[in-house]
């Protein structure tokens, strides 16, 4: 303002003299005054609009535009005073979102945005009694840094976590880890890795839960409907492991392909059971028992965290070759996984007992599946389940 303001005076000063002086006549001094006038105005507007743009530049740099949460800037900021400041320290609890993406995709962005602005009031509600602030830091995670005072920092994580437990989506679940600041980290980027660190860890312990209630539960409801199929699955199961392991997976995706052998047959639920006592079925009937893969992977799915175990259930009936449904894929877009469950439900049909007919030994079997390698099963996977059977059938060595 100081440049506009010079410029008027001084301009108005020297009309005013030179209009005393009569140098300049009275029309033209008042135009020349109205200029003046109208100038300083649009110049004073167009200085104003600079700054409140200035201003909401500043605040959209550390306000998170979808919440009005500080952002990740900010909270960066926070830290390093927080950190600098005297007294007994703060505390400053990570937050993500369990399934926020997998949430948007299903729902859309703008359900995703309102479920997320939900959480964040209600973890403003949570912070402000404590006299902490709340952050979105970006996408499903949100953060707090709360000063600890007296609290422990047990009871700061259980205030501000256990806020997030409203009329929000199902899906969406929550993981947290906190850190101590200075105590524990000193700077942004430490406090960051700490915390984020705990946050993975709680993640796994859900998950680990979260899948040992979800198998519970659909063993159980595919056994009550199916009584004679649990021997079967669980056979299915420890194959699938045998070559999992042969074809040197990891154990997450061990662990992954040994419950989606168990549960492959999950989708049989949605099929009427008079479909599937019948001999013969027409076509309407064969195309509802080959949607149970698909229909396996919805229930599998609706369970936390079990999306990677239903798109292996989604999978399991796809060909090497791609004749295989729901989705027709074929050679390496079938996950591995899904190939090693289909090669293993294909040799326990052949050498496990049926009402129907009578089991096959392990070597025919074997010969079926090479045949059908290629086409319907991966040769590679094949020829893991043929080192598996050499090795079980070799002679074990005795201590002389």
């Amino acid at each position: 303002m100081i440049g506009p303001v010079t410029f008027a005076v001084l301009s108005v000063a020297l009309l005013v003299y030179d209009h005393l002086n009569q140098r300049v006549p009275a029309l033209v001094f008042w135009l020349t005054l109205g200029l003046i006038v109208t100038v300083f105005v649009r110049m004073v507007e167009s200085n104003r609009r600079q700054s409140q743009a200035l201003a909401k530049q500043r605040r959209d740099s550390l306000n998170d535009p979808v919440t009005g949460l500080r952002n990740r800037t900010s909270l960066e900021a926070d830290i390093g005073a927080a950190s600098a400041a005297p007294g007994a320290g703060w505390v400053l609890v990570l937050i993500e979102l369990e399934g926020f993406e997998a949430h948007n995709d299903r729902a859309g962005y703008a359900a995703g945005d309102e479920v997320v602005r939900g959480f964040g009031r209600q973890l403003v509600d949570s912070v402000i009694p404590l006299g902490g602030i709340a952050y979105r830091i970006g996408g499903g995670r949100l953060a707090v840094l709360v000063p600890a005072g007296e609290r422990p920092i047990g009871e700061i994580v259980l205030a501000t976590t256990g806020a997030l437990q409203g009329d929000h989506d199902a899906s969406v679940g929550r993981s947290y880890g906190e850190v101590a600041i200075p105590e524990e980290a000193a700077d942004a980027e430490v406090a960051f890795q700490i915390a984020g660190g705990r946050l993975a860890a709680h993640r796994q312990r859900q998950n680990r839960s979260a899948r040992r209630q979800a198998r519970a539960v659909l063993s159980a409801a595919l056994s009550a409907r199916h009584p004679e199929r649990q021997d079967d699955q669980r056979v299915i199961a420890y194959r699938s492991i045998s070559l999992a392991r042969r074809l040197e997976l990891s154990r997450a995706e061990i662990d992954d392909i040994a419950l989606a052998a168990e549960l492959q047959d999950v989708g049989l639920l949605a099929v009427p059971e008079a479909v599937l006592e019948k001999e013969s079925l027409d076509e309407p009937e064969r195309a509802l028992v080959r949607s149970h893969t698909a229909e396996g992977a919805k229930i599998v799915a609706a369970a936390s965290g079990l999306a990677t175990v239903a798109r292996l259930v989604r999978s399991s009936a796809e060909h090497f070759d791609g004749s295989g449904y729901p989705d027709g894929l074929a050679g390496d877009s079938i996950p591995l996984g899904s190939r090693v469950i289909a090669v293993s439900v294909a040799f326990a049909a052949m050498t496990e007992r049926r009402p129907y007919r009578q089991p096959v030994g392990p070597s025919e079997a074997l010969a079926e599946l090479r045949r059908n390698a290629g086409s319907q099963f991966d040769p590679r996977v094949v020829e893991a389940l043929a080192r598996d059977l050499a090795e079980e059938a070799a002679p074990v060595a005795t201590p002389a």
